[in-house]
């Protein structure tokens, strides 16, 4: 390899090795059996009965999938205090149980993982409106500005 060392890991069998699961909570749908059921049936799963944007925000969607109990979060399960769990975002605190429930689904208990060479890929996305609230000037009320 052009005079590249190259370095081989003894450590490494020639089996590759894929456990997979899967786990999400969506607009109202706990779990993804709930969702499967909620598409096959054709439940609608947004709605405009939410307080997520004031009337002032005419640019975002009146229509929205809000989450489920996204505020429940089982801080001892995760050895985490109370402060050190309110100081998760709800997206951290969701991450952590979800990531937990993948393994579970994988067939695997949790428990054997420790100490073992083991990931967990996530896939997240950032929807358009977010990014706008986010990262550009927005008017929460009148006259009042917030500069991100």
């Amino acid at each position: 390899m052009d005079n590249k060392e190259t370095i081989a890991r003894n450590d490494v069998s020639d089996e590759e090795i894929v456990i997979s699961g899967i786990a999400g909570r969506f607009p109202n749908s706990d779990n993804m059996n709930q969702l499967r059921e909620n598409l096959f049936n054709k439940i609608d799963l947004v709605r405009a009965d939410h307080d997520r944007w004031g009337k002032e925000h005419p640019e975002f969607s009146r229509r929205m999938g809000t989450v489920n109990k996204a505020e429940k979060f089982d801080a001892d399960f995760f050895g985490l205090t109370f402060e050190q769990a309110h100081t998760l975002s709800g997206e951290a605190r969701l991450l952590l149980e979800h990531s937990y429930e993948a393994i579970i689904d994988a067939g695997i208990n949790p428990k054997q993982l420790q100490g073992k060479n083991t990931a967990l890929i996530i896939g997240t996305s950032l929807i358009e409106s977010q990014e706008r609230l986010m990262y550009k000037d927005i008017q929460v009320k009148k006259d009042i500005y917030i500069y991100i």
